[in-house]
């Protein structure tokens, strides 16, 4: 399984939004996106859930204990 990253450092502006959904639409089934961003910006998370449920994606979400950073585990639902 190969794996895409994408880190977001701050807030989810439009410009990011766009960049995802571009993302999105190149995941395919055998691949898990990771999604990256500060601890301190994950309260904008259920924005990025939302968007990974509407584009047919199973998402798990993990919190960095060592590395203060909050990371969202996608894949495709088959």
């Amino acid at each position: 399984m190969s794996e895409r990253f994408i880190n977001f450092k701050e807030e989810l502006e439009m410009d990011k939004k766009v960049e995802l959904i571009d993302v999105l639409k190149e995941v395919g089934y055998d691949e898990e996106l990771i999604i990256t961003m500060d601890r301190s910006a994950a309260d904008h998370s259920d924005e990025l859930f939302d968007m990974l449920k509407e584009s047919g994606f199973e998402v798990l979400p993990k919190g960095g204990h060592d590395d203060d950073k909050y990371h969202i585990i996608a894949q495709r639902k088959k």
